[in-house]
């Protein structure tokens, strides 16, 4: 890479994070007219069944994370370039298949109001894991403008089927129908502005064995879902469905932090698997990370000095009880979005270790809120962020201190590896 375009790349890299956090905002701009026209007890079964269509949409990540790597120089110049795009499909297919066949369980579970909700959530799986895929090719080729533009259209169309939900009085079923058509719309809009680049090398590996890259990422990914986004679902469990009402939008102002600073682990994504060396890895993640408690601060200082204005913007005065849960959730939020970072840089270099730390401490935490944690949403908020801490922890102490020997998975043996082969 020039030295031309790597002092180009912080201002792309700024310009895809104002993209993302606007995409944020909008995304929040969803919620809220969504939480008031359902009310508390429909829009905690939205918030449930919706946070298992995040889950179950974590190949989406997986393949943006995975095709990154692959679409760096050294795999263009070999002409190894992946675009995991038939291959997302077919797996955004099965899960589409798989959930549907378990409506009715799932239905019985999260109370969404009916089966037909499920289906209408799996449904949007194929069109968000080859979406993902693309906007791997897209993070590869720090084609950070397009990628803005991609991040920019998912958000306006599920504002313009909130906006469809309150005009209309959508029932939770209806809510997820109108979000099924935004995310079609934005994989053909992704479609139409990468279809310069979705052509695999002539030397690209088998679509099985890229597959095996998503896999692992998958693990990872999960363990950061369910650390991140899952406690939504045990407070729907645990909680009446009044306070489990309260719970979800309050949960809503720790997302705003995560998902508003993934564009830091986005970044990270390329500049680590193309680093070279572990002290070009400690030296970009020094300089990276620290945005994200910049903004997770911005976030809580907003919710401790405007709790009610913000409540009354997200769903109104039925959840006045929120109010004193949002900063808690802001702080939380910051914790997620720093294990994020260190997660996505593990991942980009092959490290799994943050992988294991993050499952064991999402399970942990699965198992003192549903055992002990859980008489009220204060107390369920307190566990989730004492675990969250912890895992930042361990991830600041992994954060590279020398030079070691590559890794098996790194993009050093690989390459290695291959001209071994040749």
């Amino acid at each position: 890479m020039s030295a031309r375009m790597r002092r180009a790349l912080p201002m792309a890299g700024l310009g895809l994070g104002l993209a993302m956090g606007l995409a944020n905002v909008m995304g929040y701009v969803f919620v809220a007219p969504v939480s008031s026209s359902l009310g508390p007890a429909d829009f905690g079964g939205f918030s449930a069944l919706n946070t298992y269509g995040v889950l179950l949409a974590m190949p989406a990540g997986a393949f943006r994370v995975v095709v990154a790597r692959r679409q760096t120089r050294a795999h263009i110049d070999a002409d190894r370039r992946v675009t995991g795009l038939t291959t997302s499909a077919v797996v955004g297919i099965v899960l589409s298949i798989v959930t549907i066949a378990s409506a009715p369980v799932l239905s019985g579970l999260l109370r969404p109001g009916h089966p037909v909700s499920v289906v209408w959530m799996a449904l949007m799986l194929p069109p968000m894991t080859a979406t993902g895929a693309i906007q791997g090719v897209l993070l590869g080729r720090e084609a950070f403008g397009r990628l803005s533009v991609i991040y920019l259209v998912t958000a306006g169309t599920r504002v313009l089927a909130a906006g469809c939900a309150v005009g209309w009085s959508f029932s939770v079923a209806e809510v997820f129908a109108a979000t099924f058509a935004a995310s079609a719309v934005t994989l053909v809009v992704a479609l139409a502005l990468s279809r310069r680049e979705l052509v695999p090398g002539a030397r690209a590996p088998r679509a099985l064995d890229v597959l095996s890259d998503p896999v692992r990422s998958n693990v990872a990914l999960a363990g950061l879902m369910a650390l991140s986004s899952l406690d939504v679902v045990p407070a729907r469990t645990v909680l009446s469905d009044h306070d489990s009402g309260s719970y979800a939008p309050a949960a809503l102002f720790g997302k705003v932090v995560f998902w508003g600073t993934q564009f830091v682990a986005l970044a990270v994504v390329p500049a680590v698997a193309d680093a070279g060396g572990l002290g070009r890895v400690r030296s970009t993640l020094h300089r990276s990370a620290p945005a994200v408690p910049g903004i997770g601060s911005v976030v809580a200082l907003g919710c401790a000095v405007l709790p009610g204005p913000l409540v009354a913007l997200s769903g109104g005065s039925a959840y006045v009880d929120a109010e004193p849960l949002l900063v808690w959730a802001a702080v939380v939020g910051t914790l997620w979005a720093v294990v994020q970072v260190w997660l996505f840089a593990g991942m980009s270099r092959g490290d799994h270790v943050m992988t294991a730390v993050v499952w064991a401490a999402a399970c942990a935490r699965g198992v003192l809120v549903l055992v002990w944690f859980n008489g009220s949403p204060y107390r369920v908020f307190a566990i989730v962020g004492g675990v969250a801490a912890v895992v930042a922890l361990v991830g600041l102490l992994r954060v590279p201190h020398g030079e070691v020997t590559p890794g098996p998975d790194s993009l050093e043996t690989t390459e290695a590896l291959g001209l071994t082969r040749e």
